[in-house]
């Protein structure tokens, strides 16, 4: 059993260290042109290595999306849209404490320059997710509904990336309650503008 749990323990290490290469490669070329031998060279492994682990840097890719996906649609299980308006700020955290923990991948590939589709494709499944969570519940029609959800979320990802840019200064909890006001109560809320 012990053996078993040290060779997971380096499968995890490596994977890591791949997606972790792969995200820094993003930083300095364009997605479509880092190939296998980059991302080995980055992660300090060899092909082989690499293939022991992956097929392709197609499947890096889907295994980000895939983790992605499988974290946003364990946050929404069992919500309601009145239990989150409710208490937006602990969503929000929640959200946000999702990006937290994977942020040596996700941190950079949100801010790195001229890599969009990927981040559109993280935009996109979460804004399915969470519109077919809530569509039997909103109050309103389900046009409505995805276009709310698409502002929200590309104005958070937007935030999130300015926080990470600029070193994270802001601590997350502060971030979150900020961003919850924001989508919940809007620019009156957060300024405190009486109607």
């Amino acid at each position: 059993m012990e053996r078993m749990t040290k060779t997971d323990l380096r499968v995890v290490k490596t994977k890591k260290a791949i997606r972790l290469a792969f995200s820094e490669l993003m930083s300095r070329k364009p997605m479509e042109e880092i190939s296998i031998s980059d991302i080995s060279a980055e992660a300090l492994i060899n092909r082989k290595t690499f293939y022991a682990h992956y097929a392709s840097v197609h499947e890096v890719i889907a295994e980000i999306e895939d983790e992605i996906t499988a974290s946003f649609q364990k946050l929404l299980a069992g919500k309601h849209l009145k239990d989150i308006l409710g208490n937006p700020y602990g969503f929000f955290h929640d959200l946000l404490q999702i990006v937290n923990e994977t942020i040596d991948v996700y941190g950079r590939l949100l801010t790195t320059n001229g890599n969009f589709n990927l981040v559109n494709k993280i935009i996109q499944m979460a804004r399915r997710e969470i519109c077919l969570t809530f569509e039997h519940e909103a109050a309103v029609d389900k046009q409505t509904l995805d276009t709310s959800v698409y502002f929200t979320l590309a104005g958070m990802l937007a935030v999130f990336a300015d926080w990470y840019s600029n070193g994270k200064k802001q601590p997350i909890e502060s971030l979150s309650e900020q961003l919850g006001r924001l989508c919940f109560d809007g620019i009156h809320g957060i300024l405190g503008i009486a109607e």
